[in-house]
């Protein structure tokens, strides 16, 4: 098994560099189009926030940000990155804060983990409930069924000077789920090259379906913003301003 920072690296090693994923202009991107939605946002939750890249260029912009992460190598990586800023062990579908926020953003196809329409309402209904009356939800959805393609068989391979990592990536589906297979080898001076698998199961919602989790949680003003790097768009919508906070208290 590889470590944890392993992971975390391998994370970033790959979208950064390998991809090319330009989190400062997305995090710019979603900020404008929070403030368009909600001027008066201030503060800022990134739910399923990874190892903390999108919350690094967030918290620039707003007065005060947190993150949760579910998966523990990648939230402690964010906590070494981002000083002083609360990153919360948590499951989108099921967490409970102490407090409401002017946005909350759940990106990078993050919502595609949700296993069920059934969770996926609940996943909505809980990053809702987080929200301030006239906060934005802005959220990454994953594939449809229709823009699913199956089969492929990607490669990245990355470098940042000491570390080299290849992964490779094989996808299919049965049904509406999609499952993607990565193989990793991850090489650095002195320690040598280790190699580790990992399985992603998310399932493929209709546009309908995320419409659908989306006013039963209580928005509106739902909006699809075209995608700047695939067929996946963003979604964006806003809590209504009569809507009383609704947090349940903490879990004891």
């Amino acid at each position: 098994m590889p470590h944890d920072q392993d992971l975390a690296a391998a994370y970033e090693l790959i979208y950064t560099v390998a991809a090319g994923k330009d989190y400062q202009r997305e995090a710019y991107d979603i900020t404008d189009l929070i403030r368009r939605r909600n001027p008066a946002a201030d503060s800022l939750l990134d739910v399923a926030c990874g190892t903390g890249l999108h919350l690094s260029h967030f918290r620039h912009s707003f007065a005060h940000v947190e993150g949760l992460e579910l998966a523990e190598p990648m939230r402690k990586a964010a906590v070494d990155r981002l000083d002083g800023v609360a990153v919360h062990v948590g499951d989108m579908r099921d967490f409970r804060l102490t407090r409401t926020f002017g946005a909350v953003t759940c990106l990078f196809s993050s919502i595609g983990y949700a296993r069920s329409v059934g969770e996926l309402n609940q996943t909505l209904t809980c990053l809702a409930a987080h929200l301030e009356p006239g906060g934005v939800l802005v959220l990454e959805p994953w594939f449809t069924p229709s823009q699913w393609i199956s089969g492929p068989v990607d490669t990245g391979t990355a470098a940042d000077g000491r570390r080299h990592l290849t992964r490779m990536c094989v996808s299919h589906n049965a049904g509406t789920t999609s499952t993607l297979t990565m193989h990793y080898l991850l090489g650095e001076p002195d320690t040598g090259i280790r190699h580790w698998s990992e399985e992603h199961t998310l399932t493929l919602f209709t546009d309908e379906q995320y419409r659908s989790a989306i006013r039963q949680a209580g928005l509106r003003d739902v909006q699809w913003i075209p995608g700047t790097h695939d067929r996946r768009p963003r979604i964006s919508a806003v809590k209504r301003r009569w809507a009383r906070p609704s947090i349940p208290r903490p879990a004891t």
